[in-house]
Protein backbone atom coordinates (compact mmCIF):
# COMPACT_ATOMS: atom_id res chain seq x y z
CA UNK A 1 0.00 0.00 0.00
CA UNK A 2 1.47 3.34 -1.02
CA UNK A 3 1.54 6.35 1.26
CA UNK A 4 -1.02 8.12 -0.92
CA UNK A 5 -3.35 5.16 -0.52
CA UNK A 6 -2.88 5.29 3.26
CA UNK A 7 -3.47 9.05 3.39
CA UNK A 8 -5.91 9.95 6.15
CA UNK A 9 -7.52 6.50 6.11
CA UNK A 10 -8.47 6.02 9.73
CA UNK A 11 -11.17 4.77 9.82
CA UNK A 12 -11.35 3.18 6.36
CA UNK A 13 -12.91 5.40 3.72
CA UNK A 14 -16.45 4.71 2.44
CA UNK A 15 -17.27 3.79 -1.15
CA UNK A 16 -19.54 6.86 -1.39
CA UNK A 17 -17.88 10.14 -2.33
CA UNK A 18 -18.77 13.60 -3.58
CA UNK A 19 -16.81 16.19 -5.47
CA UNK A 20 -16.85 19.75 -6.79
CA UNK A 21 -15.67 20.36 -10.36
CA UNK A 22 -15.99 23.98 -11.48
CA UNK A 23 -19.78 24.55 -11.80
CA UNK A 24 -20.82 21.01 -10.87
CA UNK A 25 -21.39 18.90 -7.79
CA UNK A 26 -21.27 15.12 -8.25
CA UNK A 27 -21.82 12.09 -6.03
CA UNK A 28 -20.76 8.50 -6.71
CA UNK A 29 -21.08 5.09 -5.14
CA UNK A 30 -18.35 2.82 -6.45
CA UNK A 31 -18.30 -0.96 -6.65
CA UNK A 32 -15.62 -3.45 -7.56
CA UNK A 33 -15.86 -4.92 -11.04
CA UNK A 34 -13.99 -7.73 -12.75
CA UNK A 35 -11.45 -5.38 -14.29
CA UNK A 36 -11.39 -2.75 -11.58
CA UNK A 37 -14.28 -0.43 -10.70
CA UNK A 38 -17.75 0.53 -11.91
CA UNK A 39 -20.44 2.92 -10.77
CA UNK A 40 -23.15 1.51 -8.55
CA UNK A 41 -24.87 4.89 -8.76
CA UNK A 42 -24.06 8.51 -9.51
CA UNK A 43 -25.63 11.92 -10.05
CA UNK A 44 -24.44 15.39 -10.95
CA UNK A 45 -25.99 18.84 -10.52
CA UNK A 46 -24.94 22.13 -12.07
CA UNK A 47 -24.43 24.71 -9.35
CA UNK A 48 -26.53 27.89 -9.58
CA UNK A 49 -24.43 30.95 -10.28
CA UNK A 50 -22.97 32.70 -7.28
CA UNK A 51 -23.58 30.14 -4.52
CA UNK A 52 -19.99 28.86 -4.45
CA UNK A 53 -16.79 30.83 -5.13
CA UNK A 54 -13.75 28.57 -4.67
CA UNK A 55 -10.84 30.38 -3.03
CA UNK A 56 -7.87 29.49 -0.87
CA UNK A 57 -8.09 32.63 1.27
CA UNK A 58 -11.69 33.86 1.18
CA UNK A 59 -15.02 32.28 2.23
CA UNK A 60 -16.20 29.86 -0.45
CA UNK A 61 -19.87 29.35 0.30
CA UNK A 62 -21.96 32.39 -0.57
CA UNK A 63 -25.39 30.83 -0.08
CA UNK A 64 -25.38 27.99 2.43
CA UNK A 65 -29.11 27.35 2.05
CA UNK A 66 -28.95 26.93 -1.74
CA UNK A 67 -25.81 24.75 -1.62
CA UNK A 68 -27.35 22.54 1.04
CA UNK A 69 -30.35 22.02 -1.22
CA UNK A 70 -28.02 21.04 -4.10
CA UNK A 71 -26.19 18.52 -1.91
CA UNK A 72 -29.42 16.92 -0.70
CA UNK A 73 -31.05 16.88 -4.13
CA UNK A 74 -28.00 15.31 -5.79
CA UNK A 75 -27.76 12.59 -3.17
CA UNK A 76 -31.48 11.94 -3.54
CA UNK A 77 -31.20 11.69 -7.34
CA UNK A 78 -28.48 9.05 -7.00
CA UNK A 79 -30.40 7.01 -4.45
CA UNK A 80 -27.78 7.75 -1.79
CA UNK A 81 -29.77 10.10 0.43
CA UNK A 82 -29.57 7.72 3.41
CA UNK A 83 -25.79 7.37 3.25
CA UNK A 84 -24.03 9.09 6.15
CA UNK A 85 -20.32 8.40 5.59
CA UNK A 86 -18.73 10.29 2.71
CA UNK A 87 -15.39 11.34 1.29
CA UNK A 88 -15.36 14.74 -0.42
CA UNK A 89 -13.13 16.14 -3.16
CA UNK A 90 -13.02 19.89 -2.59
CA UNK A 91 -12.50 22.45 -5.37
CA UNK A 92 -8.85 22.40 -6.36
CA UNK A 93 -8.14 26.01 -5.49
CA UNK A 94 -9.58 25.57 -1.99
CA UNK A 95 -6.66 23.44 -0.77
CA UNK A 96 -3.11 22.91 -1.96
CA UNK A 97 -0.78 19.93 -1.90
CA UNK A 98 2.97 20.04 -1.41
CA UNK A 99 5.71 17.45 -1.46
CA UNK A 100 8.23 18.63 1.12
CA UNK A 101 11.74 17.18 1.33
CA UNK A 102 13.80 17.56 4.49
CA UNK A 103 17.51 18.25 4.22
CA UNK A 104 18.17 16.48 7.54
CA UNK A 105 16.18 14.19 9.81
CA UNK A 106 14.42 16.05 12.67
CA UNK A 107 15.30 14.92 16.17
CA UNK A 108 11.70 14.70 17.28
CA UNK A 109 8.09 15.54 16.52
CA UNK A 110 8.42 19.12 17.75
CA UNK A 111 11.34 19.84 15.43
CA UNK A 112 9.51 18.13 12.55
CA UNK A 113 6.47 20.37 13.15
CA UNK A 114 8.67 23.47 13.21
CA UNK A 115 10.50 22.57 10.00
CA UNK A 116 7.35 21.66 8.09
CA UNK A 117 5.50 24.75 9.28
CA UNK A 118 8.44 26.96 8.26
CA UNK A 119 8.53 25.42 4.78
CA UNK A 120 4.74 25.66 4.40
CA UNK A 121 4.71 29.31 5.42
CA UNK A 122 7.40 30.11 2.85
CA UNK A 123 5.32 28.59 0.05
CA UNK A 124 1.81 29.58 1.15
CA UNK A 125 2.70 33.03 2.57
CA UNK A 126 0.35 32.53 5.51
CA UNK A 127 0.90 31.70 9.17
CA UNK A 128 0.65 28.00 9.98
CA UNK A 129 -1.73 28.85 12.84
CA UNK A 130 -4.32 29.91 10.22
CA UNK A 131 -4.05 26.65 8.29
CA UNK A 132 -5.43 23.15 8.47
CA UNK A 133 -2.41 20.96 7.72
CA UNK A 134 -2.56 17.22 7.01
CA UNK A 135 0.62 15.31 6.34
CA UNK A 136 1.79 11.83 5.47
CA UNK A 137 5.35 10.59 5.28
CA UNK A 138 6.11 9.12 1.85
CA UNK A 139 9.05 7.25 0.36
CA UNK A 140 12.42 9.04 0.46
CA UNK A 141 14.17 10.22 -2.68
CA UNK A 142 17.92 10.69 -2.78
CA UNK A 143 18.13 9.85 0.91
CA UNK A 144 15.87 12.77 1.90
CA UNK A 145 12.79 12.29 4.07
CA UNK A 146 9.65 13.49 2.28
CA UNK A 147 6.13 14.39 3.31
CA UNK A 148 2.93 14.80 1.32
CA UNK A 149 1.22 17.81 2.86
CA UNK A 150 -2.28 19.16 2.22
CA UNK A 151 -2.91 22.72 3.34
CA UNK A 152 -6.15 24.70 3.56
CA UNK A 153 -7.20 27.78 5.47
CA UNK A 154 -8.94 26.73 8.66
CA UNK A 155 -11.85 29.14 8.17
CA UNK A 156 -12.49 27.83 4.65
CA UNK A 157 -12.47 24.15 5.65
CA UNK A 158 -14.76 24.93 8.59
CA UNK A 159 -17.34 26.28 6.12
CA UNK A 160 -17.44 23.01 4.22
CA UNK A 161 -17.50 20.90 7.38
CA UNK A 162 -20.45 22.87 8.73
CA UNK A 163 -22.27 22.54 5.40
CA UNK A 164 -21.92 18.76 5.24
CA UNK A 165 -22.79 18.41 8.92
CA UNK A 166 -26.03 20.25 8.15
CA UNK A 167 -26.71 17.65 5.46
CA UNK A 168 -26.22 14.90 8.05
CA UNK A 169 -22.96 13.70 6.48
CA UNK A 170 -19.91 12.44 8.32
CA UNK A 171 -16.98 13.52 6.14
CA UNK A 172 -13.88 11.69 7.31
CA UNK A 173 -11.85 12.40 4.18
CA UNK A 174 -11.73 15.95 2.81
CA UNK A 175 -9.05 16.42 0.14
CA UNK A 176 -8.48 18.69 -2.85
CA UNK A 177 -9.85 17.31 -6.08
CA UNK A 178 -6.45 16.58 -7.63
CA UNK A 179 -5.54 14.07 -4.89
CA UNK A 180 -8.67 12.08 -5.67
CA UNK A 181 -7.89 12.24 -9.38
CA UNK A 182 -4.26 11.29 -8.76
CA UNK A 183 -5.42 8.03 -7.20
CA UNK A 184 -6.19 6.78 -10.72
CA UNK A 185 -2.52 7.05 -11.68
CA UNK A 186 -1.77 4.22 -9.27
CA UNK A 187 -4.16 1.86 -11.04
CA UNK A 188 -2.12 1.96 -14.25
CA UNK A 189 0.24 -1.02 -14.21
CA UNK A 190 2.80 0.21 -16.74
CA UNK A 191 6.26 1.03 -15.36
CA UNK A 192 7.48 4.61 -15.06
CA UNK A 193 6.21 7.90 -13.71
CA UNK A 194 2.67 9.11 -14.42
CA UNK A 195 1.49 12.71 -14.73
CA UNK A 196 -1.90 14.26 -13.94
CA UNK A 197 -2.98 17.62 -15.33
CA UNK A 198 -6.14 18.81 -13.58
CA UNK A 199 -7.61 22.02 -15.00
CA UNK A 200 -9.69 24.44 -12.98
CA UNK A 201 -11.01 27.96 -13.52
CA UNK A 202 -7.93 29.60 -12.06
CA UNK A 203 -5.34 27.50 -13.88
CA UNK A 204 -4.38 23.89 -13.27
CA UNK A 205 -2.63 21.48 -10.93
CA UNK A 206 0.16 19.25 -12.21
CA UNK A 207 1.15 16.15 -10.27
CA UNK A 208 3.65 13.38 -10.99
CA UNK A 209 3.32 10.04 -9.22
CA UNK A 210 5.83 7.23 -8.86
CA UNK A 211 4.70 3.83 -7.58
CA UNK A 212 1.41 5.41 -6.47
CA UNK A 213 3.02 8.25 -4.52
CA UNK A 214 3.38 11.90 -5.52
CA UNK A 215 6.96 12.95 -6.20
CA UNK A 216 6.10 16.42 -7.47
CA UNK A 217 2.96 18.56 -7.33
CA UNK A 218 2.40 22.20 -8.20
CA UNK A 219 -0.54 24.61 -8.35
CA UNK A 220 -0.46 26.92 -11.38
CA UNK A 221 -2.50 30.12 -11.28
CA UNK A 222 -2.61 31.33 -14.88
CA UNK A 223 -4.74 32.28 -17.85
CA UNK A 224 -5.64 29.54 -20.38
CA UNK A 225 -3.20 30.90 -22.98
CA UNK A 226 -0.31 30.54 -20.49
CA UNK A 227 -0.97 26.90 -19.55
CA UNK A 228 1.39 25.35 -22.08
CA UNK A 229 4.30 27.56 -20.98
CA UNK A 230 3.61 26.82 -17.30
CA UNK A 231 3.46 23.10 -18.04
CA UNK A 232 6.71 23.24 -20.02
CA UNK A 233 8.49 24.87 -17.06
CA UNK A 234 7.08 22.25 -14.71
CA UNK A 235 8.26 19.45 -17.01
CA UNK A 236 11.75 20.99 -17.20
CA UNK A 237 11.93 21.03 -13.41
CA UNK A 238 10.83 17.40 -13.33
CA UNK A 239 13.49 16.46 -15.91
CA UNK A 240 16.29 18.28 -14.10
CA UNK A 241 15.43 17.55 -10.46
CA UNK A 242 13.29 14.41 -10.26
CA UNK A 243 13.33 12.20 -13.35
CA UNK A 244 16.95 11.06 -13.13
CA UNK A 245 16.27 8.43 -10.48
CA UNK A 246 13.85 6.37 -12.61
CA UNK A 247 15.08 4.65 -15.77
CA UNK A 248 11.74 4.40 -17.60
CA UNK A 249 10.95 8.12 -17.24
CA UNK A 250 7.50 9.61 -17.76
CA UNK A 251 5.26 7.00 -19.39
CA UNK A 252 1.63 7.98 -18.72
CA UNK A 253 -0.42 11.19 -18.92
CA UNK A 254 -3.95 11.91 -17.65
CA UNK A 255 -5.45 15.26 -18.67
CA UNK A 256 -8.73 16.28 -17.02
CA UNK A 257 -10.52 19.45 -18.01
CA UNK A 258 -10.25 22.00 -20.79
CA UNK A 259 -6.62 21.51 -21.87
CA UNK A 260 -5.98 20.03 -25.32
CA UNK A 261 -4.15 16.73 -24.84
CA UNK A 262 -1.87 17.22 -27.84
CA UNK A 263 -0.89 20.71 -26.68
CA UNK A 264 -0.06 19.37 -23.23
CA UNK A 265 1.85 16.43 -24.72
CA UNK A 266 3.91 18.74 -26.93
CA UNK A 267 4.89 20.92 -23.95
CA UNK A 268 5.93 17.87 -21.94
CA UNK A 269 7.75 16.10 -24.78
CA UNK A 270 9.68 19.22 -25.72
CA UNK A 271 10.97 19.50 -22.15
CA UNK A 272 11.62 15.85 -21.34
CA UNK A 273 12.33 14.13 -24.68
CA UNK A 274 9.67 11.58 -23.76
CA UNK A 275 6.19 10.94 -25.09
CA UNK A 276 3.92 9.63 -22.33
CA UNK A 277 0.93 7.60 -23.43
CA UNK A 278 -2.61 8.80 -22.69
CA UNK A 279 -4.16 7.04 -19.70
CA UNK A 280 -7.63 5.87 -20.67
CA UNK A 281 -10.48 4.41 -18.64
CA UNK A 282 -9.77 0.85 -19.75
CA UNK A 283 -6.16 1.05 -18.63
CA UNK A 284 -7.19 2.63 -15.33
CA UNK A 285 -9.72 -0.12 -14.62
CA UNK A 286 -12.81 2.09 -14.57
CA UNK A 287 -15.88 0.85 -16.40
CA UNK A 288 -18.09 3.74 -17.53
CA UNK A 289 -20.07 2.43 -20.53
CA UNK A 290 -23.08 4.42 -21.66
CA UNK A 291 -22.95 6.88 -18.74
CA UNK A 292 -24.09 10.42 -19.48
CA UNK A 293 -21.73 11.79 -16.82
CA UNK A 294 -18.15 12.38 -18.00
CA UNK A 295 -15.10 10.94 -16.27
CA UNK A 296 -13.58 14.37 -15.64
CA UNK A 297 -16.69 15.34 -13.64
CA UNK A 298 -16.44 12.44 -11.23
CA UNK A 299 -12.75 11.43 -11.33
CA UNK A 300 -11.92 13.22 -8.07
CA UNK A 301 -14.84 11.81 -6.12
CA UNK A 302 -14.49 8.33 -7.63
CA UNK A 303 -10.77 8.35 -6.91
CA UNK A 304 -11.45 8.98 -3.23
CA UNK A 305 -14.06 6.21 -3.27
CA UNK A 306 -11.40 3.71 -4.40
CA UNK A 307 -9.75 4.17 -0.99
CA UNK A 308 -12.47 1.87 0.40
CA UNK A 309 -10.62 -1.10 -1.13
CA UNK A 310 -7.07 -0.22 -0.08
Amino acid sequence: MSALQRYLLSPPAPSTAAGFVDDYFAVVDLRRARRGFALASSAMTQLPAGILTPSFTEPNIQSAEELLEVIRATAEASGLARKKRWSVALPDITARSLVIALESKPEGRRELDEVLNWKIERVIAMQASELRVSRQRISPVGGQERYLVTVAREAVIAQYEAMFASAGWSTGLLLPRHLGEAQWLGWDNAPGDKMLISVNRSGFTSLIARNGEPVLVRTHICEPEARADELHRFALYYRDRVAGSVSSGLTGLLVLGNFDFNEALHAISDATDSEPMPLDLQGLGFDLPGEAIRFEHLAGAAGLATFAWQ
